[in-house]
């Protein structure tokens, strides 16, 4: 009997096509066997936030969204009936005490991820450190010969797993798929996904999620949440130095308001200020603010002070220079009250209530030489560009690269091209690390070392702090995006030109916004809305990293009673733009 190879092909075919349908079923069902028991019904109060709730009911909030689609119609209301799913709860093994030490640089994802328990399980363990590590801080670990040991690899990102989150939630925040969730986390394939497990994952780009120290946060934005506070009340000290424009002249206060001057900066500020907080008065925020012109003069801010009624005052911003912000937060009558300084990179007296909002230099620079420890390696050819001023940073460099080869800039601020062409090499990738604030010096080596790149010679260019001297109108972009030149900033230079910031800012000024009209609008826009979700700016700092146009804030204590940002971005020049590249 002959065999009919289109029957057999047609059967194959089917018993494939089964096959993969039964596995996908299984896989599927693996993704999320997260069923609800049981639905809780929630009324909304007024303050209540998205981010309050998943607290509240342990629940991730897309899931909260899921079960309860109005709310991204028209978001958290007022009176909102809400369904909150409840899930069957899965017994924790039980687990025998041991105890640990804490170093520098531990972290509790850290500590929870090596020792193969989920930060709930640690902080259950030591209630005392809910609130943050400390150095040589005695703590209680899991003491179980089934604990799978693990070890914390920089190559690799990691995640917090949220409440009641499957493969399936993760997989849309993350782009990754359960194979390799599986594959590279032994302990999801023994006890299944656990809330406040630690994830190991791949280094990608992830749009929807914050990136720190290797590990992954979710992205917030204060606009979505419910309003706590609907009144705020404010003072703005700014030098306007009013007393020496000479109004009756046009000519004269035209020619006085072009010049770049700290009267200048103090306008530009105030209209990014003012576009700030009526944006929010527009969503329901009623604010009280008195400007006050500080005169530059520390006399005037005295008499100034003197005349401010602090009762119910929420928050000061300014003065703008550190002198004149020091003698302003060392009046104890401001003790209480969140004082920011608003633009300068110069510390300032770090004192009770005091809030520096501009990333330091120091802190920018030491995150700069951990990336550059991350990603430099043995087979590249480390070549390193410093100026006299820069000694210390070439020392800390050398540490970091033994192998690497120094070069001393010339008389003049130039580099001789026979040493740049004898030590950049076609054998191995190039990586320069340029170290100075000098215009001179980073134009003319910048060049030089652009000469010599070519198909067989690589060359990528980094500096671990990025001064004011690379915003020169004179320093070309198309040569930085050559050496895919890479840095760390607390400013990141998007366009948004087609804002509708930018927009109603031509429309009200006539102008488009400078980088200080930008830093005032999101720098008043997240302090106000900090204070009217979270009552106070000190309550707020809990919600970690938050970002806007071109500015990302995320308060630390820097001491019991002072708070520092340590937001950043980490760029490189990339096409002929600047793009931001995971921490």
């Amino acid at each position: 009997m002959g065999i009919n190879i289109k029957l057999v092909m047609l059967i194959k075919h089917k018993i494939l096509v089964l096959f993969i349908l039964i596995f996908s079923f299984i896989d599927l069902n693996s993704q999320d066997n997260l069923i609800p028991e049981n639905f809780l019904l929630h009324k909304v109060r007024k303050g209540e936030t998205i981010l309050e709730l998943s607290k509240k009911y342990k629940i991730d909030k897309d899931l909260i969204e899921n079960y309860n689609p109005q709310i991204r119609k028209r978001g958290l209301r007022k009176r909102m009936q809400l369904r909150i799913p409840v899930f069957k709860k899965t017994p924790k093994e039980k687990v025998l005490p041991n105890y640990y030490i804490t170093i520098p640089k531990d972290t509790k994802w850290r500590i929870a991820y090596e020792n193969g328990i989920s930060i709930d399980e640690l902080e259950e363990l030591n209630p005392q450190i809910k609130l943050g590590l400390k150095i040589g801080q005695k703590i209680l670990l899991p003491k179980n010969s089934n604990i799978i040991k693990q070890t914390v690899d920089d190559n690799y990102y990691y995640y917090k797993i949220k409440p009641k989150e499957g493969y399936y939630r993760i997989g849309l925040k993350t782009g990754i798929k359960k194979t390799i969730i599986d594959s590279l986390n032994p302990l999801v394939i023994k006890n299944g996904l656990q809330e406040g497990m630690i994830l190991k994952l791949p280094k990608l780009y992830f749009k929807k999620l914050n990136v720190f120290n290797n590990f992954l946060s979710e992205k917030i934005n204060l606009r979505d949440s419910i309003l706590k506070r609907k009144s705020i009340k404010l003072a703005i000290f700014l030098p306007f130095n009013t007393s020496s424009i000479e109004f009756d002249s046009v000519i004269k206060t035209n020619r006085f308001l072009k010049k770049r001057t700290l009267s200048s900066i103090a306008i530009d500020f105030y209209f990014g200020a003012i576009t700030a907080m009526q944006d929010l008065v527009k969503m329901g925020i009623n604010i009280d603010s008195k400007i006050i012109d500080t005169q530059n003069d520390i006399d005037e801010i005295d008499n100034k002070i003197k005349l401010i009624d602090t009762l119910d005052l929420d928050l000061i911003v300014g003065p703008l220079l550190p002198k004149n912000f020091n003698f302003m937060s060392s009046h104890s009558d401001f003790d209480n009250i969140p004082k920011v300084a608003p633009l300068s990179s110069k510390p300032v007296e770090m004192r009770k209530g005091v809030f520096q909002s501009i990333s330091q230099k120091n802190f920018l620079r030491n995150k700069m030489l951990s990336h550059l420890k991350n990603i430099l390696i043995d087979e590249d050819n480390i070549i390193i560009v410093a100026d006299s001023l820069n000694l210390d940073v070439e020392s800390e460099l050398n540490k970091l690269f033994p192998r690497s080869v120094n070069i001393r800039p010339e008389y003049g601020d130039f580099l001789l091209p026979d040493l740049i062409d004898s030590l950049i090499v076609d054998s191995m990738p190039n990586k320069i690390i340029l170290e100075t604030e000098k215009f001179s010096l980073i134009s003319s080596a910048s060049s030089q070392i652009r000469s010599q790149l070519s198909n067989e010679k690589k060359i990528k260019l980094f500096t671990t702090y990025r001064g004011v001297s690379y915003d020169n109108k004179n320093l070309s972009n198309t040569l930085f995006s050559d050496l895919e030149f890479t840095y760390l900033s607390d400013y990141y230079p998007r366009s948004i030109n087609d804002s509708e910031f930018s927009i109603q800012f031509i429309d009200r000024y006539g102008i488009p916004p400078n980088r200080t009209a930008v830093r005032a609008y999101d720098l008043m826009m997240d302090l106000l809305l900090r204070i009217s979700i979270y009552d106070d700016l000190f309550k707020s700092i809990k919600i970690g990293e938050t970002e806007y146009f071109n500015n990302k804030f995320n308060y630390v204590p820097f001491n019991d009673e002072s708070y520092i940002n340590e937001g950043y971005y980490l760029l490189k020049h990339e096409s002929y733009d600047v793009i931001e590249i995971n921490k």
